[in-house]
């Protein structure tokens, strides 16, 4: 009897077992399946997080690694690029996009190494060059807000790891970052180009190759708009926040 207990209990055991597996199976092919639904409509997109959206009956909530979203209807064949607001004027759209940004910042932050940041940048300090904070900016020598953020940097004591990273909207910034790399004085040849001065510097291949680094690492790290900043505390050695835009107060924050 004791006996048959035991062997009662082990095959409930079995069953229940076997019924959470089969519970996760089909949740799992569920998901699967409803990402296929949404990717069939958007093949050529990455992402790697959807939801169903509570605001469009039909439609899910789709999340970029650029940090952008979109929603998108597998039963329509449909698309929707923006922001959804209400009649009120509130943006249904804007919390999500700013707390998936946040998420990808926080999950970058935590994936790169200060030597890889570091590594092949251009090197230039302000004033002492001495302050809590370092700053790695990329950045584009055509872009106006990369102007406006290196401007406000080059009024502080601070030092700067620069990463260009020439935008193909800007037919310049390509000659004028290897300018500036092989330039002897990157400093003022940087200036110069600011201030649309001529400027003569014979473009070397070590640029070129460094150029091509910074490029790289850009990739890398789904760099594709300037200025892009990463903030350093040299007392813990470590990055504490990513900076997208010319955002000046968030920071001249570092600086107060």
């Amino acid at each position: 009897m004791k006996l048959l207990t035991t062997l009662s209990i082990s095959a409930i055991l079995a069953l229940s077992l076997n019924a959470k597996e089969s519970t996760a199976d089909v949740s799992q092919n569920k998901s699967d399946i409803e990402k296929s639904y949404v990717q069939s409509v958007i093949p050529n997109t990455q992402f790697t997080k959807y939801e169903k959206s509570k605001e469009l009956e039909g439609y899910y909530k789709v999340y970029l690694d650029n940090g952008q979203m979109l929603y998108v209807s597998p039963f329509k064949n449909l698309i929707i690029f923006g922001e959804i607001w209400t009649a009120s004027g509130q943006s249904l759209t804007q919390n999500d996009v700013k707390n998936w940004q946040e998420h990808l910042q926080n999950e970058q932050i935590k994936s790169i190494s200060l030597e890889q940041l570091t590594k092949n940048a251009l090197e230039m300090s302000f004033g002492n060059g001495k302050s809590k904070y370092d700053f790695v900016i990329f950045t584009d020598p055509e872009c106006p807000f990369c102007k406006k953020a290196e401007d406000f940097f080059a009024t502080k004591d601070v030092r700067l790891y620069i990463n260009f990273l020439p935008l193909e909207m800007h037919p310049n910034a390509r000659n004028m970052s290897l300018q500036i790399l092989s330039s002897s004085d990157p400093k003022s040849t940087a200036q110069k180009i600011k201030n649309f001065e001529p400027v003569d510097v014979e473009i070397t291949d070590v640029a070129k190759n460094k150029l091509s680094k910074m490029e790289s690492l850009a990739h890398d790290l789904k760099i594709t708009g300037t200025p892009k900043i990463f903030v350093i505390d040299n007392d813990k050695k470590k990055i504490i926040d990513v900076i997208n835009g010319a955002n000046i107060p968030q920071i001249e924050k570092y600086f107060n």
